[in-house]
């Protein structure tokens, strides 16, 4: 079941390994996101940093959830312009 992750539609396997390289507080509120089957998980712009940061140097199969991530936050920049 796919979760909407700040507005991405992101596999919640994914959304489980992204979760175990985060730190607190985004890895835990990632955790009880899935726990509690949540199909929606707003993220702060800091959080968003923090989670690009995070894929920067993640283990392989998390490359598509960053550039899933990328994409949308190309798309809303140029929205605001």
């Amino acid at each position: 079941m796919p979760v909407l992750l700040s507005g991405v539609p992101v596999d919640e396997r994914l959304v489980r390994q992204l979760a175990a390289i985060m730190g607190k507080p985004v890895g835990a509120k990632l955790e009880q996101a899935l726990l509690f089957r949540a199909s929606v998980v707003a993220l702060s712009r800091d959080e968003k940093t923090a989670v690009l940061s995070a894929l920067e140097k993640a283990p392989a199969g998390l490359e598509e959830l960053r550039e899933l991530l990328l994409a949308d936050e190309r798309w809303r920049f140029r929205e605001r312009l």
